[in-house]
């Protein structure tokens, strides 16, 4: 079976029907960019992200789920979650025979199709030991990455002044300085340092100026140095002693949210710098003692699946919280800050729930 589903993928490939398979699904604003289909979930997920579901065209069709915090599943993952509401990875490892079945009845792939073929179980323990080889390994490499770092002379060659883009959306002059956010001339973006645990510059994050940057074809945000995103949390390095002293931690998602809490006066918060908080970063922060509480606090267009998802990472240990918009303060893609301080702090009072894992 396994030869057969790298065949399909091939096959899935060589004749462009990543964009059907999707469509099958149920999916909405299917939309090929370079390297990747990007779609929009079907109905029943109520996600209004147009973008949440991505599918890689490589060798292995590696797919994304962003709003569900799903980061590392194929297109046969894909199929169990979305049409099979298979979520957890075990339910997916089952049910790949009816995944791949699926997949050759919407594309008319008779020649694979085995109504009779049942895995061994030999096959799946095999498998099954092949998954713990490589977490383990995984788990060794992750105990060795850095970061190559920059001295702050690195931001000498923008203009490090506040911006207005930031100004208009709610971003005092003295948290843009505090923060370092400036101008990069050559580029056109807004700029900002990402720095690592310790306070070392590892990348320079950019964000165009440019409101239609979608019709132009151009990234909204881009790193404009290279570095491992995923074993970095932003804000770490000034926000540690606060997490310490409120026996608390934050969880955003982009960087932003940290200046505007920051400014509201809550300086225990880190970012994840998007939507799924990675093996690593996981790590930093059951690396904090025990009595410090995690509260994630993803944005609005997140349904509470995803924050399941990521509570569920730091296991039954760990009092675990979410800041989940029950009363509809905010609208459409809005993170917690977004709405000003007041609609924050209704939100961090009256709209804090224990996650149970």
């Amino acid at each position: 079976m396994s030869n057969d589903l790298k065949l399909i993928k091939e096959r899935i490939i060589e004749e462009s029907r990543v964009g059907e398979l999707l469509e099958a699904m149920g999916c909405e604003y299917i939309e090929k960019k370079n390297n990747r289909y990007e779609a929009q979930l079907p109905l029943k997920f109520e996600s209004p992200n147009k973008r949440s579901v991505q599918v890689y065209l490589n060798e292995s069709l590696s797919s994304r789920i962003r709003t569900l915090g799903e980061s590392d599943i194929d297109i046969y993952g894909l199929v169990s979650y979305i049409v099979f509401d298979q979520i957890s990875e075990d339910e997916r490892q089952r049910g790949l025979p009816k995944a791949k079945r699926w997949i050759c009845e919407q594309l008319g792939y008779k020649e694979f199709l085995d109504s009779n073929y049942i895995p061994p179980p030999s096959l799946i323990q095999l498998d099954w030991l092949k998954d713990v080889r490589r977490k383990r390994k995984k788990k060794r490499e992750l105990s060795n990455l850095e970061n190559d770092t920059y001295d702050d002379e690195i931001l000498n060659q923008y203009v490090m002044y506040p911006h207005q883009t930031y100004l208009d959306e709610g971003v005092s002059c003295e948290i843009q300085r505090e923060f370092q956010i400036g101008f990069d001339l050559r580029s056109q973006r807004i700029i900002f340092p990402i720095h690592n645990r310790f306070g070392g510059i590892v990348s320079i994050k950019g964000r165009t100026i440019f409101s239609d940057y979608e019709e132009k074809n151009i990234y909204k945000f881009l790193y404009l140095i290279n570095f491992n995103k995923m074993i970095e949390l932003y804000n770490w390095h000034r926000a540690l002693y606060y997490i310490l002293e409120r026996k608390e931690i934050l969880i955003f998602e982009g960087e932003k949210t940290c200046w505007l809490i920051s400014q509201y006066g809550h300086r225990n918060c880190v970012a994840i710098s998007g939507d799924d908080l990675s093996e690593w970063q996981v790590k930093m922060i059951k690396e904090l003692s025990h009595d410090v509480e995690i509260v994630i606090a993803l944005d609005k267009d997140k349904p509470v699946e995803a924050v399941k998802k990521q509570a569920a990472k730091f296991g039954k240990t760990r009092n675990v919280y979410a800041l989940y918009d029950n009363r509809n303060l905010l609208k459409d893609k809005d993170s917690p800050c977004d709405r000003g301080e007041e609609v924050f702090n209704t939100l961090y009072t009256e709209c804090k729930f224990k996650v149970s894992v």
